[in-house]
């Protein structure tokens, strides 16, 4: 008996034999690792849907723009929010930002007691002759206070890391997506994305610019999942993008919620991020000999700290977390009110499913990197991942989408409410075609050629080649 697979870099339909079954292998015509099913027959992952209607046939970028900007149809339904949403971000904002003051006054205290100790038991000096004694009663106060106040006041400086901020694309070479995405936004009546870019994740975000001006600005990134891209419809990924614009068509409450997330996000980094400091604090602790104790007081100081920045950061965790809720609840009647309620339901179910699959990718990702070759088509893989699902695990996801309950301190509600919400709605939807999304892009396949290969040099880093690339031009 043999297995029916298909190469996730070339994309060739092979049979190979049932022993092989589970095990990874050299695709015989390509020469890339694939990874064999583990059970025949194997479901290939289907070819994308060819266009429907109008574009059946090859049509020109100026006729396929007219033809999806002509299925936009009638006038979007606005989402208003209500006075007690708006007054309670207001609440909720005012009480997250007591929460860093909270901790300043807590440095403040510190740097007091500091001091206190330096005036107050000066004496000790004169009247203890024991070196060691002085060392440690008087002088080691001071070096642990020195050092904790050092460690408090260096989460104030805490950047974020810098993830990858996907691939920028530019008007002149998309002008289809830039005017789709700028149809969705007038629409929806958020500001028009100033920049458009793609990645390698299963989802889509929107964002303010870098930094403090960025809030107050209105330059807006848009950035776009490859994989979602490639997975869904026209339709489905119009949702998509109306739901991350739809946040910030909220106006005022998008500002104070980035207020609220970054906020959140500060307390999350800085009680679980360590860096070479915290390194050296525990190495001091380990190698100075009798001395080793004043590290050790240091350091004890440094985790009770952090235990205090734990309880502000679940705080501002229980605050908000209603609020975050709503905001998505929010978000996701745009996308109910542009695609559909119907459209809603299935484009969530599609993406539960690539999320899936992304996880089922991370294991072959790391036998790529030992192997030294790679697939320049990343979400062709995780799509044929997709489709690989064991049917258990089809089984389980769809059991949560249907009955999963969303949680007292969850930020984003339970994909079975949310499907709910958006039934709700009872939508039709200003905005129906069938075409894949591919047909939005001018050269989908050499762009995902190039956002796959960041995607891998962001994970292994930037030795990651184009020659690392199976099938690749170069």
């Amino acid at each position: 008996m043999s297995i029916t697979t298909t190469c996730p870099a070339c994309h060739s339909q092979l049979k190979v034999e049932d022993s092989l079954a589970g095990k990874r292998c050299r695709c015989p015509r390509c020469q890339g690792a694939m990874q064999v099913p583990i059970a025949p027959p194997s479901v290939e992952p289907a070819p994308p849907r060819p266009p429907s209607g109008p574009a059946a046939k090859p049509l020109s970028a100026k006729k396929r723009l007219a033809a999806i900007l002509d299925a936009f149809e009638g006038e979007f339904p606005r989402v208003r929010s209500t006075l007690a949403y708006r007054l309670g971000i207001l609440f909720v904002t005012f009480a997250v930002l007591l929460l860093p003051l909270i901790y300043l006054a807590l440095i403040a205290a510190a740097g007091y007691f500091v001091y206190w100790h330096a005036t107050a038991n000066v004496g000790i000096v004169k009247a203890v002759r024991n070196v060691w004694a002085i060392l440690f009663l008087y002088v080691g106060p001071l070096v642990a206070g020195a050092i904790l106040i050092v460690f408090m006041i260096k989460p104030l400086f805490a950047r974020p890391a810098r993830g990858g901020l996907g691939r920028k694309l530019k008007h002149g070479q998309e002008p289809l997506l830039f005017a789709f995405v700028d149809r969705i936004a007038d629409a929806v009546g958020a500001p028009e994305p100033q920049q458009i870019r793609v990645d390698c994740d299963v989802n889509a975000s929107a964002s303010f610019g870098r930094g403090l001006m960025g809030l107050f600005g209105r330059k807006l990134v848009l950035t776009i999942g490859l994989p979602p891209a490639a997975g869904l419809d026209v339709q489905q990924l119009a949702g998509v993008l109306a739901h991350e614009l739809g946040h910030f068509a909220q106006g005022a409450g998008m500002r104070l919620s980035y207020v609220i997330r970054s906020v959140n996000g500060w307390f999350h980094r800085v009680v679980f991020e360590r860096d070479e400091w915290d390194e050296a604090l525990a190495r001091a602790c380990q190698e100075s000999g009798r001395l080793g104790l004043i590290f050790v007081v240091a350091l004890l100081g440094v985790w009770l700290t952090r235990g205090i920045l734990f309880i502000l950061m679940m705080l501002g965790h229980a605050i908000s977390c209603v609020l975050l809720r709503q905001m998505e609840y929010d978000a996701d009647r745009y996308e109910a009110r542009l695609a559909g309620s119907a459209a809603f339901a299935a484009t969530s179910r599609r993406i539960m499913l690539l999320a899936a699959g992304e996880q089922a990718a991370l294991p072959a990702l790391v036998d790529f990197y030992q192997s030294g070759e790679f697939p320049e088509n990343y979400p062709a893989l995780l799509l044929h991942l997709v489709e690989q699902l064991p049917a258990g695990l089809r089984r389980r996801l769809n059991r949560e989408t249907a009955g999963g309950k969303t949680g007292l301190f969850d930020t984003h509600p339970s994909l079975a409410d949310r499907i709910a919400s958006a039934r709700r709605e009872n939508a039709p939807g200003i905005f129906h075609l069938d075409w894949p999304a591919t047909a939005l892009f001018s050269n989908f396949e050499e762009l995902t050629r190039q956002t796959s290969l960041d995607f891998y040099r962001r994970l292994f880093g930037r030795q990651i080649s184009q020659n690392y690339l199976v099938g690749s031009k170069e």
